[in-house]
């Protein structure tokens, strides 16, 4: 059993309420504390997070909302495609609001209040970058910070190769990641080398259609999600797997926590550096002597990651 804290930008990309599904159909492995958000209206985004732990039978779980806007970037930068007020289920009726407290306070509270805990991060680093600021010991008292972030080799669709900055979550506070990679956490990287390489494909999203209340909602937004999807990477010069729905980034990040068996990794040395406004994830040779060591997923069987997650979300079927 895992304690963990989930800082999400829930609510566009739906691969974030994918993920929060997850952990809550993993309940011998995950134990979740709280969930924070970051990110343009983060008071909004903490409606959709409570609306999905409705839908789950989980109000017990508190929301706290974060950070806005980045700590140098202006609020503007960070993504609100418009379709994120639609990602409220309509089905879950939180019985408790959305926490008063900001997220980076509610972050140093948690790791104090539970030994052990880990921070899953599926959104900027901002609310974390302000909980150092608040806690400069956080380093210390966590167990780990598992991230869904970096870039490292190479991201890849098709025959496209990604260019540096496809990785938003670190790369849209460039200033907050800086800050978090380098300020003493035992660091896991769930890389765009391997998220871009894993996504639902529509017969899957069929099949969680004939499942239970909280996977029929993730079906329903993944669908609020797909055009928006395609329209981004084809505009940057990729081209879609006509069969991809919704890459599987942030659920791949929790899937490493429950059961890693289909992701590879390796300890790397990782140099992070802001190049043009972009953060970029430098993998360095051990013997230079500088870097700091991070745990970095660098392979994936993206068949057996897809069939372990949908396995998973068709839990709900039960509820």
């Amino acid at each position: 059993m895992r304690r963990i804290l989930f800082d999400t930008d829930i609510g566009s990309d739906c691969d974030d309420a994918v993920a929060l599904a997850l952990i809550l159909n993993a309940p011998e492995a995950l134990e979740l504390v709280a969930v924070t958000t970051v990110s343009s209206d983060t008071r909004a985004r903490g409606e959709i997070a409570a609306s999905l732990l409705a839908l789950a039978g989980r109000d017990d779980v508190e929301v706290c909302a974060g950070a806005e806007g980045g700590l140098v970037r202006p609020r503007e930068r960070y993504n609100w495609f418009g379709h994120e007020s639609d990602c409220i289920a309509d089905a879950g009726r939180p019985s408790r609001p959305v926490s008063e407290e900001p997220a980076p306070a509610r972050i140093v509270r948690a790791a104090r209040e539970h030994e052990g805990l880990e921070l899953v991060m599926v959104g900027p680093m901002t609310n974390l970058a302000l909980a150092l600021g608040l806690d400069p010991e956080l380093p210390r008292r966590v167990a780990g910070v598992t991230i869904m972030g970096g870039h490292v080799r190479e991201a890849r669709l098709g025959d496209f190769v990604c260019p540096f900055g496809v990785d938003y979550n670190l790369c849209s506070d460039p200033e907050a990641s800086m800050a978090v990679l380098g300020a003493g956490f035992r660091t896991t990287l769930v890389t765009a080398d391997v998220t871009l390489q894993t996504w639902l494909r529509r017969a899957e999203l069929d099949r969680l259609d004939a499942a239970g209340p909280l996977a029929r909602e993730i079906a329903r937004q993944v669908r609020l999600w797909e055009p928006v999807q395609r329209r981004i990477f084809t505009g940057m010069g990729g081209r879609l797997d006509g069969d991809n729905v919704s890459f599987l980034h942030d659920p791949l990040t929790v899937q490493a926590l429950i059961d890693p068996a289909p992701l590879g990794f390796e300890t790397l040395a990782i140099v992070p550096t802001i190049e043009r406004g972009v953060l970029r994830t430098h993998e360095v040779a051990g013997e230079a002597g500088i870097g700091t060591p991070m745990r970095v997923a660098t392979r994936v069987d993206a068949a057996a990651a897809r069939d372990r997650i949908t396995q998973r979300l068709l839990r709900s079927a039960e509820a």
